[in-house]
């Protein structure tokens, strides 16, 4: 599942957004009001696939728009502005992941522009390296780098494995893991994480009980990519 973070503060907006977004299950949607909250988020360290920004008339400066970017600089930023906003200056450079949309929009539209983006992420995420691996986040595939084996992965497994590969450190708490993988779902428990774990280690690694390559810490797990 990919993780969005909208960024609104009109309640009854992100109520309807956040409906339209989780409806197909696709998206684990996290919504912040502003930039203050969004301050904290940045400190938790949190690992997002997109951000969606919906600018309210005098609402957001072009100042705060650039520092949601600089905090997030490898994720994409959509932007929903009202059709007379008119911004003080030009936004920072604009690489390919980052689009301006007028409103209104259509959900449909709007549906389509996140999909996008969220397709041209996952092109960034192609061919990482794990130990002796390629990994293909987009093909749900490790690649072994010698005998040019695949092995095929599940949902979570590649979920695991990217948010790993995000990290600081390559490292995350079961916390983290299960805040970003499963949204903090009712009824998911550190066991559950475990069981993915156990089954993912058994395809990876050459000696299951003893791990090179998706380690055990003291609170989590750490990916190692060399």
């Amino acid at each position: 599942m990919k993780r969005l973070l909208l960024v609104d503060s009109d309640d009854e907006s992100v109520s309807a957004l956040i409906v339209q977004l989780e409806f197909d299950r696709e998206y684990i949607v996290e919504s912040v009001a502003g930039y203050e909250e969004l301050a904290k988020i940045t400190k938790e360290k949190k690992i997002f696939d997109l951000i969606l920004v919906n600018i309210q008339n005098n609402a957001y400066r072009v100042g705060e728009i650039r520092k949601i970017k600089d905090h997030f600089v490898r994720v994409g930023l959509i932007a929903l502005v009202p059709k007379d906003y008119h911004f003080e200056g030009v936004l920072p450079k604009l690489d390919h992941y980052n689009e301006i949309l007028s409103k209104p929009i259509k959900v449909s539209d709007l549906l389509a522009s996140i999909s996008r983006n969220a397709t041209l992420k996952k092109h960034d995420d192609q061919d990482l390296k794990i130990a002796n691996y390629f990994f293909r986040p987009d093909e749900k595939i490790l690649i072994d780098i010698e005998t040019k084996d695949r092995i095929r992965l599940t949902e979570k497994e590649t979920d695991i494995l990217r948010q790993l590969h995000r990290a600081d450190q390559n490292e995350l708490s079961r916390r983290e893991l299960l805040r970003d993988i499963w949204g903090y779902k009712e009824g998911i428990y550190s066991h559950t994480l475990e069981t993915h774990i156990y089954r993912l280690r058994k395809k990876i690694e050459k000696n299951p009980s003893d791990a090179t390559i998706l380690i055990t810490t003291e609170s989590g797990y750490r990916l190692t990519l060399c």
